[in-house]
């Protein structure tokens, strides 16, 4: 299925299922790291999809935390003239989060900036490279684009970074 067409037409909700109806039907197949798929919700309204995933199958190789989670949101503010999201990877176990905000906070770093944040506070964002695709391309892209930041994370004196040149 193309579902680039009439973008004009997309909204919150039918992208996020659409979202959640790609990352389910992968969910059940064995080769797929993704192991649950679930709305999350807020006032009885879809506002992400989240995704438990195998770290070690999503990497292709060993990673100190068995399980994460892939938090995916989207919107489109009428007073925006892009579109906005969050597209985070989270370990719960290490109170670890990794991944791209392109929103309206942080104006400082343009339109789009990676953060990591860790047991609750921020230790590093940088500014990141404005896509202004589909939204779907976009997920595929900093999915892909995730793996290669967790692959260059370092742990220095306790505190995650990754190095300026792997966020893209």
């Amino acid at each position: 299925m193309i579902f680039l067409a009439d973008r004009a037409n997309l909204d919150k909700r039918t992208l996020l299922t659409r979202i959640h109806s790609r990352f389910q039907t992968q969910a059940p197949n064995e080769a797929s790291p993704i192991e649950q798929v679930r709305y999350h919700t807020s006032a009885g309204n879809k506002t992400g999809v989240r995704a438990t995933i195998s770290s070690d199958g999503f990497l292709d190789t060993p990673h100190p935390v068995a399980e994460a989670e892939l938090q995916v949101s989207f919107d489109f503010p009428q007073t925006h003239a892009y579109d906005c999201y969050r597209i985070q990877w989270v370990e719960f176990d290490r109170n670890l989060i990794v991944g791209w905000h392109q929103d309206e906070t942080h104006v400082d770093r343009g339109e789009c900036h990676f953060q990591i944040d860790h047991h609750g506070e921020t230790v590093q964002r940088e500014t990141a490279e404005f896509l202004g695709t589909h939204p779907l391309n976009v997920l595929d892209e900093r999915i892909d684009d995730l793996v290669d930041v967790l692959d260059a994370l370092t742990w220095d004196d306790g505190i995650p970074r990754v190095p300026k040149q792997a966020v893209r």
